[in-house]
């Protein structure tokens, strides 16, 4: 952030490594031609012992040999370079390599020079465009309308006043990372910038863990089977379900209207009861599941004259027969709150609207902004015959086939390849019955990587780590966390060799090196293991820093700004707006005031239409 702010925080040079553009690649190599033979000099002087300077001297030393390659450049195409000059180009190469000997980029490059001409309008810009938690954040626009307004105070005169364009091009070269946690809010920033640990699937037998989580169906149905709702009424029904860590095959599956944890319980049941306990539990934070990690009693839904008799205390019988989660003994564990990442039940339900809820009518994308105009059609319709009693001439799919139709297509789903981590190319029905021993991925080691001999490729960083044929890659050490958090949502070159992926850099669009990145190496599901809360101790820790640093920035950038006297946007326009002295608006006042009540100096607000009423029956009943 500092770079980008023109702050005044020391700058400590990066090494280029690496010459993107084509022009600049030929350039170096050049040089280095002209450079070769000096080299091979210093390598083997008694090659060149029949070389000849213009003036006949026999090239006996390094000096000589350095002015033999200037004459010599003087009588090519490529033109003459002085001594001096290839001293400086033998000292770059040894310094920097290949890249070195390219012409040297800007030194304001990526900056701006008003904003670093003018400091003060730096700290006022990034403060409305990032905001401080008092106010929200403001647009380009807002920044360059209070430069312009305030120039007096940030003592730009009026011929250096920047254009909007120029505001806008600085504001929106800040790191995503920042703006976003900014201006979208620590959620957002959470979900997608910062890193996080991917787990494996290899390290545990099928039917060992379940992961359980409730879904809102996206399609629109009439109800034909819940009790609780009215016949025929339009509802969107939820899905409870528990999956198989290892195979992602649902094991156990129900079908409410209003999630409860009796319908945990029952979802439970049916797995249980068809396939065994697990070993693990994977839920959320939610209060049914823990109500139903205490081994509560579920709650009974209204009787229903189409239910069969006793249905309640019989299924309530079921549930108490295969026992709770104290009485199975199995061990629980809630993931991080408000974190989609943690279960991977969420990408299940996600294929679940992609490829279910999509092939129905009456399919409303879980959005009124982006619901079908045919299903807008379909629930006006409906609703116009719920309200006539006509509802049998509805087209809505009842709940009773949608809920059939759902169990066939999860069977479907078992039997189709998935493509999911640890699946090699099987069905999560054949993983599940397969039941194969974990076979954690090793951890790569890093090893030394030549960039200039390496391919490259352009990939975008998305929570500090770029995809690489398949596999994810991070940072090895802190500093590269630090640099790829910087280049969230952008992207960077990626550097490898094909013939070892076990060492890969990433550069930025110039050639500058940023990280050493390793393949990332899966964490176990291992609750209670010490290497593996290590692991989920040191990301949290480094998330938490990085986060901190967003916002120790942010409060640097409003700390200077307030200290230059920068105002937010309703202080300036309290500032302009000022009401002159024995002004007090009360002319413009035009509501009625209250009557003071008799005996009484309070105002009372006059008696509701309720109250008069029962007054007057009050006075009616005595009289």
């Amino acid at each position: 952030m500092a770079s980008q702010l023109a702050l005044t925080l020391p700058q400590q040079p990066s090494l280029r490594v690496l010459l993107p553009d084509p022009e600049a690649q030929q350039q170096a190599a050049t040089r280095l031609g002209i450079l070769q033979m000096i080299f091979d000099y210093k390598n083997d002087p008694t090659r060149f012992g029949s070389l000849k300077l213009k003036d006949t001297k026999k090239v006996k030393s390094y000096s000589r040999m350095v002015e033999y390659a200037s004459e010599a450049s003087y009588a090519s195409e490529t033109g003459g370079v002085t001594v001096r000059t290839l001293y400086r180009w033998i000292a770059d190469f040894e310094k920097g390599g290949l890249a070195a000997l390219a012409d040297k980029q800007r030194s304001d490059k990526h900056r701006s020079r008003f904003f670093a001409a003018y400091p003060k309008a730096a700290w006022l810009a990034a403060f409305l465009f990032l905001g401080d938690g008092t106010f929200p954040a403001q647009s380009c626009t807002v920044a360059y309308e209070a430069i312009v307004r305030d120039a007096n105070l940030l003592e730009i005169p009026a011929e250096d006043l920047p254009s909007y364009s120029t505001v806008r091009a600085w504001l929106n070269s800040m790191p995503p990372s920042l703006t976003v946690y900014a201006r979208e809010g620590a959620r957002a920033y959470r979900e997608r910038m910062s890193p996080y640990l991917k787990r494996g699937f290899t390290d545990v037998f099928a039917n060992s863990v379940w992961i359980g989580d409730h879904a809102i169906l996206d399609v629109e149905v009439a109800n034909d089977c819940f009790d609780n709702v009215e016949w025929g009424a339009p509802i969107r029904i939820r899905l409870s379900a528990m999956l198989d860590y290892r195979s992602r095959m649902p094991v156990g599956v129900t079908f409410c209207w209003e999630g409860s944890s009796r319908a945990i319980a029952a979802c439970m049941r049916r797995g249980i009861s068809k396939f065994g306990p697990p070993e693990h539990l994977y839920v959320d934070n939610g209060k049914d599941y823990r109500k139903i990690a205490k081994g509560a009693r579920p709650g009974c839904q209204a009787a229903s004259p189409l239910a069969p008799a006793n249905w309640q205390q019989a299924e309530l019988d079921s549930i108490a027969a295969t026992g709770l989660l104290a009485r199975l003994n199995i061990a629980v564990t809630h993931c991080l709150p408000f974190h989609p990442q943690s279960k991977a039940i969420e990408r299940f339900f996600r294929t679940v609207h992609e490829r279910f809820d999509k092939c129905w009518p009456t399919y409303t994308s879980g959005s009124p902004f982006t619901r079908p105009e045919s299903t807008e059609l379909a629930m006006m319709s409906h609703r116009r015959l719920l309200k006539a009693g006509r509802v049998a001439e509805s087209k809505h799919p009842k709940a009773s086939q949608f809920i059939l139709a759902c169990l066939a297509w999860m069977d479907e789903y078992s039997d189709t390849v998935h493509e999911g981590e640890g699946m090699d190319g099987g069905t999560p029905r054949q993983v599940f019955e397969a039941n194969l021993n974990p076979h954690q991925k090793p951890a790569p080691d890093h090893a030394t990587l030549s960039l200039l001999m390496a391919e490259r490729t352009t990939r975008g960083v998305r929570e500090c780590a770029v995809t690489l044929q398949k596999h994810r890659y991070v940072p090895v050490d802190p500093s590269g966390w630090a640099a790829m958090h910087e280049y969230n949502e952008r992207d960077v070159l990626v550097v490898y060799d094909s013939a070892d992926l076990d060492a890969v850099a990433a550069l930025d669009a110039d050639g500058n090196f940023l990280a050493w990145l390793e393949a990332e190496t899966l964490v176990k599901f291992a609750p209670y293991e010490s290497a593996t809360q290590a692991r989920i101790a040191d990301s949290m820790a480094m998330r938490r820093r990085l986060e901190k640093g967003n916002r120790e920035t942010i409060s640097l950038v409003a700390r200077a700004a307030r200290a230059n006297g920068a105002l937010s946007p309703l202080e300036a326009m309290a500032t302009r707006l000022q009401l002159g002295p024995g002004e007090t608006g009360r002319d413009l006042i035009t509501q009625r005031a209250r009557k003071l009540t008799s005996g009484d100096d309070t105002l009372t607000a006059p008696p509701t239409p309720a109250q008069a009423a029962r007054m007057f029956l009050e006075k009616k009943k005595n009289a």
